[in-house]
Order: structure tokens, then C-alpha cells, then sequence
């Protein structure tokens, strides 16, 4: 697993850009080229073989040849897009609960919640072993959904494409998900952490949304639909 260099994300060696503030991924982008590279090889020993099997009179045999051909260049296809995956995967389950806990508990300690949400779904952590850094995960969740759109949002391309109003949807749905587990039976260490990343979660609202602190307090009585409206009127106004 690697980090983005921009804000420390974990990235997979699928991910070309970082899904959470857009920065490319060298590593990754060097593995889509070798890639791509694969495809053309692949595709140039198809057009030489299927040459072949026009020429020759044997041609079930070279077709046979063909085939064998395609499905080695497959598998290898198959296995330089898995080999990272099963390696991290490898290495995740060699971990003791103690070592995963350590990983988590730094995690917490930097204040990188949305990389412990990554963390623990990537490797499937049980609820019932880790269940106080799953309260946190889930808003945290809820806050990465709002950083990835928003990033959509600022490099959107696509004209027909309304990512604004995905950021606004997610944004109700954190406040509520907040709401929701301040009134679990959490423990003060939850709590705190909680805090720290709501916190965190309304800077990143005044600063790219341009909501105030009582917009950020009547979120739990707004819809998507209005917010969008308050938003886009904040967002014009400070042009």
C-alpha cells in the first residue's frame, strides 16, 4: 500500500489519482503503462499468429496455438494486476489483533480517520473485535464521500455532470450519521475523537462550501436540495 504524497491517503496501484484530493499516483500510473504495454504485446502476437492460420493449411492447429497463446498473455495479465493486492493482502493477514490495534491506534493518534475507514474496509476488520474504531470509521466514511465528490466537483470535466449536488447529499447524510452515533453508548475515547474529526469536517465545510457555523448547526433540518441552493448562492457571492 502506498500513500498519496499530497495528503498521506492510501492509495491501491489502481488508483491513478488520489480519490481524495486528486493528486496523481506515480506508481500507479507506471503500472497502467506497463499495462497498456501488455495489451499492445498481446494484441501484436494475435495479428501475427491469426496471419499464420490465413497462410497455413494447418490452420486448426495454429488456431489451437492461438488460443493457448491468448490465455498465457491472460493470466499474466490478470496476475501483474493482482500481484500488489495479494502481496498487501498477504502481509495484513500475517498481523496479530495487537499489531492491527497499534496501526489503528497511530492512525487515530495523527488524526487520519479517513485512512483507518480505508484501513479497515480494505482488509474487512470485524465489527466485533474493533468495534469502537468502526463508530469512528463510519463517519469518517461519510466524511470521504464529501472530500471525493468535492474533488469531482473541482475537476469536473463532464458539462452534464452535477457533482456539487452529490457533495450536498453526502453532506446531509454525515450530519445525520453524527448525529445518530452522539447518541450511542460510546466511549469518551470515541467521543473525543468524534469531535476531533467533525471538527476537522466543518473547516473543510466553511472553507470549500462556504457554509457558517449556524449552517453547519441546522444541517440536521435541511435537505440536499437546499443546501445545494444556500451553497451555489455563498459560492456566487464570493466571486
Amino acid at each position: 500500500m502506498v500513500n498519496c504524497k499530497n495528503c498521506g491517503a492510501p492509495l491501491s496501484l489502481n488508483d491513478a489519482y488520489c480519490p481524495h484530493c486528486g493528486t496523481p499516483n506515480p506508481e500507479a500510473q507506471e503500472h497502467l503503462k506497463k499495462l497498456k504495454q501488455l495489451d499492445a504485446k498481446m494484441e501484436s502476437a494475435r495479428q501475427e499468429v491469426t496471419a499464420e492460420v490465413k497462410k497455413s493449411k494447418k490452420g486448426y492447429g495454429l488456431l489451437i496455438v492461438l488460443a493457448m497463446l491468448l490465455f498465457a498473455n491472460l493470466a499474466v495479465f490478470i496476475l501483474h494486476s493482482a500481484s500488489y493486492e495479494i502481496a498487501d493482502s498477504l502481509r495484513t493477514k500475517h498481523m496479530s489483533e495487537t499489531e492491527v490495534r497499534q496501526q489503528l491506534d497511530s492512525m487515530l493518534e495523527k488524526g487520519e480517520y479517513v485512512e483507518m475507514d480505508i484501513f479497515m474496509d480494505k482488509y474487512s476488520l470485524p465489527y466485533s473485535k474493533y468495534s469502537d474504531y468502526q463508530s469512528i470509521a463510519a463517519l469518517a466514511s461519510y466524511y470521504s464521500r464529501i472530500q471525493d465528490s468535492m474533488s469531482r466537483y473541482l475537476y469536473a470535466k463532464d458539462p452534464y455532470d452535477d457533482p456539487l449536488m452529490k457533495v450536498c447529499e453526502y453532506v446531509v447524510d454525515y450530519a445525520d450519521e453524527y448525529k445518530n452515533l452522539k447518541k450511542r453508548d460510546n466511549s469518551e475515547l470515541v467521543l473525543y475523537h468524534m469531535e476531533r474529526l467533525n471538527d476537522e469536517a466543518k473547516t473543510y465545510m466553511r472553507y470549500y462550501l462556504k457554509l457558517t457555523d449556524e449552517d453547519i448547526a441546522g444541517l440536521g433540518d435541511m435537505t440536499s436540495s437546499g443546501l445545494l441552493i444556500l451553497v451555489n448562492e455563498r459560492m456566487n457571492n464570493e466571486k
